[in-house]
């Protein structure tokens, strides 16, 4: 696990890739986000997505859990203090490609419980390396004591 005490400002890693399938991003919208140009082709011909596109949410989604459940980046996370700045930059398609770009900022001074906050950036692109997403997330993250 890597954990607060493994984590210094500057620090980078990139991980990924995934995506959602058209099925997936259909099951989600109908679940979470029913505005028309996530449920058909036909509605969001008419936007400026051109075709079904995700779900924003379904796009943070993804990015957390590219950054919490990441095999190769296992983060002792703990939970999440708050996001900051989201921001959806371009349409996530049904089979794009995603990998996140993280940077370490800031690694708070530990916390009681065994947690230390780490502030950090994450940024979204696809497989035409298009940023699609963006945010800052505080995160709790455990010590190795």
């Amino acid at each position: 696990m890597i954990a607060f005490d493994d984590l210094m400002p500057g620090q980078v890693v990139v991980l990924g890739p995934t995506g959602a399938s058209r099925d997936e991003v259909l099951a989600f919208a109908r679940a979470y986000d029913p505005q028309p140009f996530h449920l058909s082709d036909e509605a969001a011909s008419q936007t400026y997505f051109g075709r079904l596109s995700a779900s924003g949410w379904h796009t943070g989604a993804l990015m957390l859990d590219l950054l919490i459940n990441n095999p190769d980046w296992p983060l002792a996370c703990r939970g999440c203090h708050e996001i900051r700045d989201l921001r959806w930059r371009a349409p996530v398609y049904p089979d794009d490609r995603l990998s996140a770009r993280v940077t370490v900022i800031d690694c708070d001074v530990p916390e009681a419980q065994g947690a230390g906050r780490v502030t950090l950036d994450l940024l979204l692109s696809n497989q035409d390396d298009a940023t699609v997403a963006q945010m800052t997330a505080v995160l709790a993250v455990a010590r190795r004591i």
